[in-house]
């Protein structure tokens, strides 16, 4: 019985890692950058975005412009930002910079690791895939065996025996099955509504991260005000980590004279400007979709 608690552990460890992975790759990616330099490595670059909530712009004399992760050095400035910092590459590379040799560009407004809350995100719906896991598994007829506490161990070896799908004979002088007692109780099947609830969880999660996850039949005409509200939740996540990236990249361009971009993969609506755009050519459709027709972020 032990070995089956140890191998459940294990599966809920693993799927956890597994959405961990899986929601960690979606917010790194969902951000394009154009004309940044080929020798900027784009991945690198997201996942510290993510993971430490910014990374520093600078230009080096021999490698050109570079964005590293850094380390605050000195005091901070009325706004908090830092105005000495050590920069540091994976090879060993270090530099210190002072304020006006480097720009920071944050992940999001509020200027934190936004892995914090990805990883609360993977728990939860790693969760209730594993209750559906379960649930399923439950559908096979539970037993639940009943006897006295001197044949416990030896009802735990025979179980095994069978679950196992060995053939084994066991030879015990004081075992008596007629003391052994086989309780049926099948499961509910809850898996469907569970599965809606895990739906809740990835729209959640996307919402985060600033991807459109919304599919709304309409029973009836929706007007342009109940989209706008609708939609609300999702672009405010969006500008709350596309508009550091643009002010970053707007200091960053006069400063060292290039001319990066950024804007969502997707195209969705990034502000409520183009929300209102959208909806007005999409409110007409019998199915309103945000995923499809997507027009500029730009």
């Amino acid at each position: 019985m032990k070995k089956k608690l140890v191998n459940s552990q294990l599966s809920n460890f693993k799927t956890i890692m597994m959405y961990r992975r899986q929601l960690q790759t979606l917010a790194e990616n969902v951000f394009e950058f154009i004309n940044l330099p080929e020798y900027i490595d784009v991945s690198y670059l997201n996942g510290v975005l993510l993971r430490q909530g910014s990374i520093a712009f600078f230009m080096d004399e021999v490698l050109g412009l570079l964005a590293l992760p850094y380390t605050n050095m000195g005091t901070l400035d009325v706004y908090g930002r830092p105005r000495t910092i050590q920069v540091y590459g994976s090879n060993g590379y270090t530099r210190q910079l002072k304020q006006g040799e480097f720009v920071i560009m944050y992940d999001n407004n509020g200027r934190y690791p936004l892995l914090l809350d990805i990883e609360q995100s993977s728990e939860r719906i790693a969760l209730c895939k594993r209750v559906i896991d379960i649930n399923i598994a439950q559908q096979k007829t539970p037993r639940i065996w009943l006897t006295n506490s001197d044949k416990k161990k030896t009802v735990e070896d025979l179980l095994n025996d069978y679950d196992g799908n060995v053939e084994t004979v066991l030879a015990y002088d004081t075992v008596d099955l007629d003391e052994v007692q086989a309780v049926m109780a099948p499961a509910p099947y809850i898996a469907d509504k569970v599965d809606m609830h895990l739906e809740k969880e990835w729209a959640e999660f996307f919402r985060l991260i600033g991807i459109a996850n919304l599919v709304e039949q309409k029973k009836e005409r929706l007007i342009q005000d109940e989209m706008t509200a609708s939609l609300g939740g999702t672009i405010a996540s969006r500008y709350s980590r596309y508009e550091p990236r643009v002010r970053a990249l707007k200091e960053i361009n006069k400063k060292w004279n290039v001319n990066i971009e950024v804007r969502y993969y997707d195209g969705i609506p990034t502000t409520e400007k183009e929300a209102t755009e959208y909806i007005e050519k999409e409110v007409d459709n019998d199915v309103v979709s945000i995923s499809d027709n997507a027009i500029s972020s730009n």
